[in-house]
């Protein structure tokens, strides 16, 4: 591992911070996230001891997940440039409590599960059903809290808001285990910025904004409730931004100075083809949050690391209005680049429209090539992915998504060595093959029209 002398920055965590600001660094800076089955498969098929009780693992960035932070030493072995850590639940690790059938508070809204089925709540009272598969499992969401407060009467749903047993964010437990056994999380911040090379990216949010309010209310019933109960819905975001700020300065008070940038927890707000919302709708009801809970976070931020910067989280087609918006709350960079969406809002699109405005962070694909795809087809794309988002500066290569257990660890290594090859700046010129150089893009239209087919010619007459 580089020795750390004095006050300097080893090249790991330069380079990391040089794309952070928009600078071109000496290479494109790389790193990797994924599932526990994902961290498993590698540590195996990398010959290194792993934890194989896959429940046994620390929880990850949001209570539902299974991922997992890459221990340092693994950074170390894959020669790697940043690498992530979040802060725990409250109550601790592993942020679940087991619940008997006939226990459970809320409605189901899937038929019910066997005695024999292991259910549990988390931290913000959402039901889960352990649904394991051969590679491990995960925890499927089966009801939540307040399914039924969104259908009262406004002042009856305002008061179950109030009386709503919410997590507390500044509750000890959740600073008290890291990676490393025996390390408290501040412990382990430190440790990482005073004896590795590596940058350090935090997460100290738990749940987000519209992606919690999914959860308590349900992936179905959050839509309607834009329209029919926009009060209760306004109000619920509003105790979440709440939430949202105060894990966020826990977390920044005891490992801000550590942390080089930090993550919002993280948002889902398209599909692989558009917006979930309208863009209408996203401007008025859920910017104004967004604007709170980045702007009070990064205030306090910088009093820990005046150079700090925020990211933001979204899977799918996020169209050029909705990233200006997260811009405009002061969003300084975005994940994690899905390549398989819309063009108006693939990788290459976000970066010739905001490429001088924020960083990007992912990009490689988990959908397809890195699963299923050849050692050459993950070079492909990364050569592909570093030359449409490189330029400039201002990208960190990662997967676009978690690493699967389906991932094979040559597809991961390839990619991780075609970026330490390709990735060299000045970057090439030329594009290479398959790249999207923008050639015949067609912008987003927030009212696509359908065509209308002509009509067929009357027959003629006998």
């Amino acid at each position: 591992m580089t020795a750390i002398v004095g006050r300097a920055v080893p090249p790991q965590r330069q380079r990391t911070l040089d794309a952070l600001a928009l600078r071109e660094p000496d290479k494109v800076p790389v790193g990797l996230w994924g599932t526990t089955e994902g961290y498993q498969n590698l540590r195996k098929g990398l010959g290194m001891g792993y934890n194989a009780d896959f429940k046994n693992y620390r929880t990850g960035s949001t209570t539902w997940t299974t991922d997992v932070a890459f221990e340092v030493d693994l950074a170390e072995k894959l020669d790697l440039d940043f690498v992530r850590i979040s802060i725990g639940p409250s109550g601790g690790s592993p942020g679940f409590r087991e619940l008997k059938l006939d226990e459970i508070p809320v409605p189901l809204q899937v038929p019910t599960p066997g005695w024999d089925a292991e259910i549990n709540v988390d931290e913000w009272g959402v039901i889960r059903k352990w649904t394991p598969h051969e590679n491990g499992g995960y925890y499927e969401m089966i009801g939540y809290p307040l399914f039924d407060a969104t259908s009262a009467e406004l002042n009856e749903g305002l008061e179950i808001l109030r009386e709503f047993p919410w997590p507390d964010p500044w509750d000890p437990d959740m600073l008290a285990d890291s990676p490393i056994p025996g390390m408290s999380l501040p412990e382990y911040c430190k440790y990482v910025k005073e004896e590795t090379p590596f940058a350090l990216m935090g997460q100290g949010g738990r749940g987000g904004l519209f992606e919690q309010a999914k959860y308590m209310v349900g992936y179905a019933k959050i839509f309607s409730d834009f329209i029919e109960s926009p009060d209760f819905l306004d109000a619920m975001l509003v105790k979440l931004t709440d939430l949202e700020i105060e894990h966020n300065k826990a977390f920044l008070t005891h490992c801000g100075e550590y942390i080089d940038w930090l993550r919002m927890s993280p948002e889902d707000l398209a599909s692989e083809k558009t917006a979930f919302l309208s863009l209408g709708m996203f401007d008025n009801q859920l910017v104004p949050h967004y604007y709170r809970a980045t702007q009070e976070t990064k205030a306090f931020y910088k009093t820990k690391n005046p150079e700090g910067k925020i990211q933001f989280h979204s899977c799918g087609a996020i169209p050029e209005p909705f990233m200006r918006g997260l811009i405009n709350c002061g969003v300084d960079g975005y994940d994690s680049l899905p390549p398989k969406v819309a063009r108006h809002s693939n990788p290459s699109a976000k970066k010739r429209q905001l490429g001088k405005e924020m960083f990007f962070y992912g990009g490689i694909d988990v959908q397809e090539t890195l699963p299923w795809g050849t050692v050459e087809d993950v070079r492909k794309e990364v050569r592909q992915r570093i030359w449409e988002m490189g330029h400039g500066g201002g990208f960190l290569l990662s997967s676009s998504h978690r690493l699967e257990h389906d991932v094979p660890v040559e597809n991961t290594l390839a990619m991780i060595d075609e970026a330490r090859e390709y990735g060299v700046y000045p970057l090439p010129d030329s594009p290479p093959e398959g790249a999207d150089t923008g050639e015949g893009y067609e912008p987003w239209d927030p009212n696509p029209r359908k065509k209308r087919r002509k009509p067929k010619p009357a027959p003629a007459a006998e």
